[in-house]
């Protein structure tokens, strides 16, 4: 395949969306349309290239991202008369919740993302999930709003959701063109011409014409809608337009870039990617709005001994950096996804792993598409690539040059909700289920695996019902392991009611050494805290840095509570005075007396137990929105909001999700298989204490 020559003609972009919007169908489009793939692939009928894995093909839904690359020629391209195309690296991101750490560390190595949005449902529960996670990590983002085919789909609804429920600035640059009721064409706006596309040749052909008289004025008036929106970001196109000068069609393109590189505005394009329609003009907007590697912020972390801020730039000298953003278990050795910012990284090499302070050696590289590859012998900055034969480097871990080291902020995700039993039917078959646990485990940093002190039973862990399924499927089928599997269960947690102050001594000898530490600390209840956050109030002087790290240390990872074992969250650790002896203080005894602190905070604290509480968005006929809501009720859910949609209502609601399960199945046979659900975790609120005494 062909490389382009320099930086600014690279794209990476990942698409992403709620399910069932049609990301899939786009990216199987945009493959067939820039000649990556000669047939177009079907969800529906398990052919779609980026849907490869065998559990993807039988359910028709994306459960891993897949990576590609391919190449195109833009409108830039075409009128310079070059002939070296743009190479856009995509990544197809899943949809639904459960696979949601597959979006997050995608969107975190990505420089630009294009969001489905369907005509007819417009923002939706995972679109606000998705969305707000590229703006966490500042993605310059596209819209694309699809199965404008389809009766009840809207436009301008889809806008306004737009800016009411992400808070968006959308800049519509095309308008649906409709023939009796039939999605025909687009109008392009900054162009002012009409594309209608042949049916005969799938969508790869369509003539140009002149906007339809009947037309012009609404096209004018958007236009001006347009200028006035870059113009509130635009400097120079703010001056032009205040002055009334004329404004071009290149001045348009250049400001719509300058604000859409700049997070500014949000272009939206319109199509149906089912009937092929729609499709090239994404994928010139993807060229021509989109940021290169270079374009993007420069990448400033960490210098991992010293701490001090070290820079690296996709151009120059700059030495080798990159990050692993997935891991892939495979029969031959782990399949590591890196995105590389800096310097280049060849194959038969060694790198630095800085997170783990060990080197890696570097066999092969490859250029991914899904699940074929295509073998590299370098890759150079702002390149997504996958390599074989890292042995210790897991997911967020950072590569780079053992001279010239650097540490990027690793990525954070969700807890687990949900947690099923798993027991190996004999003993051969456990050493096999504990290879593939630990397999699964570095491959997916949202599945956990433990055993429950309650029980002594093995739990697997995860972020849904769809998600334990999947991981029992692999387990079962992929990893050939023979075992009994359980009903899956809420994963609890627990967390402290209200402040309360420790002083906790740890005074020993060992070895014929004192070990001494006293520590003052206050743990307070803070909603922002995923597990335990540690904060220090000291100065350096009464307590070194290298003790302080000791006592970090003590709140580093999963730590147990006090009623049940489950996790503690929610809880902030602020040390607020401590005491060191001159020889006998050491890291291990801060440590220690760290621990000792947080068991009498617990022990002498108001402790709850908490449960996973699920956002949940159904839509359903209105006819059934009486019975839907009732059982939302009896699932201890309580409504939020509702809203018509045509003769569809949308109801928003929160319920725990101990009264979930078997959600799907229920609301099928209360609206005979027309009501369609998502669902997603978005806090953890005490179990009423009727409740824990009936269960616990």
């Amino acid at each position: 395949m062909p490389k382009p020559a320099d930086l600014k003609k690279l794209r990476n972009i990942g698409v992403a969306a709620h399910i069932d919007a049609g990301k899939t169908t786009v990216t199987e489009r945009i493959l067939f349309y820039t000649g990556r793939t000669h047939k177009m692939g079907s969800v529906d009928e398990g052919t779609a290239a980026m849907d490869w894995k065998p559990q993807e093909q039988e359910r028709g839904i994306t459960i891993v991202s897949a990576a590609t690359s391919c190449f195109w020629q833009s409108p830039s391209d075409r009128q310079s008369g070059g002939g070296e195309k743009h190479q856009i690296n995509i990544i197809d991101t899943p949809g639904h919740v459960d696979f949601t750490a597959e979006v997050e560390r995608c969107m975190r190595v990505l420089d630009g993302v294009v969001v489905v949005f369907c005509g007819v449902g417009g923002v939706e529960a995972q679109s606000e999930t998705v969305w707000h996670q590229a703006e966490k990590y500042g993605i310059p983002r596209l819209c694309f709003i699809n199965k404008l085919d389809r009766i009840g789909s809207d436009v301008h609804r889809v806008v306004e959701d737009l800016r009411e429920r992400l808070a968006a600035t959308p800049v519509l640059v095309q308008l649906p063109v409709y023939d009796d009721e039939e999605f025909v064409g687009v109008i392009d706006l900054l162009n002012r011409t009409t594309l209608y596309y042949e049916e005969s040749e799938l969508g790869a052909r369509y003539t140009t014409s002149p906007v339809p008289g009947d037309r012009k004025d609404e096209v004018e008036e958007r236009r001006e809608e347009i200028i006035a929106a870059l113009a509130e970001d635009v400097g120079w196109l703010a001056d032009r337009y205040l002055a009334d000068q004329e404004i071009t069609t290149d001045d348009l393109q250049t400001a719509l870039r300058e604000a859409c590189v700049a997070n500014a505005v949000q272009p939206v394009f319109c199509g149906a990617a089912l009937r092929n329609r729609g499709i090239q003009p994404l994928i010139d907007g993807i060229c021509e709005y989109l940021p290169a590697p270079t374009e993007v912020y420069s990448i400033e972390d960490t210098h991992p001994r010293s701490g001090e801020k070290v820079e690296r730039h996709a151009e120059g000298d700059d030495p080798f950096s990159a990050m692993v953003f997935k891991v892939q278990s495979e029969k031959h050795g782990d399949l590591s996804y890196i995105r590389v910012y800096s310097g280049g990284i060849r194959a038969r090499s060694r790198v630095y792993n800085a997170n783990q302070d060990k080197m890696e050696h570097v066999q092969q590289l490859y250029r991914m598409h899904a699940g074929q590859r295509e073998q590299l012998n370098e890759a150079g900055a702002g390149e997504i690539v996958a390599a074989i034969g890292l042995k210790v480097s897991v997911t967020g871990d950072t590569l780079c040059e053992k001279k010239h080291p650097v540490v990027f902020e690793r990525m954070d995700f969700p807890n687990t909700v949900a947690a099923m039993a798993i027991e190996p039917k004999t003993q051969t078959e456990k050493g096999r289920l504990d290879e593939a646990l630990e397999k699964l485990a570095k491959e997916d940093p949202t599945f956990r695996s433990g055993v429950d002190k309650q029980t002594g039973q093995l739990l697997i862990s995860g972020m849904g019902e769809l998600h334990l399924d999947i991981i029992k499927d692999r387990l079962l089928r992929e990893f050939s392991v023979d075992a009994n599997v359980g009903e899956p269960r809420v994963s609890y947690r627990e967390s402290i009611q209200a402040p309360v102050s420790v002083d906790a001594v740890f005074d020993h000898e060992t070895d014929g050494r004192g070990q001494y530490a006293r520590v003052e600390m206050r743990f307070e209840p803070d909603k922002n805290v995923a597990g335990v956050a540690f904060v220090n109030e000291v100065d350096p002087e009464i307590c070194p840095p290298h003790f302080v790290r000791a006592i970090e240390n003590a709140f580093r990872g999963a730590v147990s509570g006090p009623i049940y074992g489950y996790p503690l969250i929610y809880v902030r650790a602020v040390l607020v005075d401590a005491q060191t002896h001159p020889v006998d203080s050491t890291e291990l005894a801060f440590e220690a007396a760290a621990g000792r602190a947080l068991r009498k905070a617990l022990h002498s604290a108001e402790v709850r137990l908490l449960e996973p509480y699920m956002r949940i968005e159904v839509v359903v006929p209105e006819s059934n929105m009486g019975d839907v809501i009732s059982y939302i009720s009896t699932c201890r859910g309580e409504v939020k909001d509702a809203q018509t949609r045509e003769q569809l209502r949308v109801i928003r609601a929160q319920a725990p999700l101990s009264k979930l399960f078997g959600f799907a199945g229920n609301l099928r046979s209360l609206t005979q298989g027309r009501g369609v659900y998502s669902m997603e975790p978005f806090d953890y609120k005490p179990v009423p204490r009727e409740m824990m005494e009936a269960t616990f």
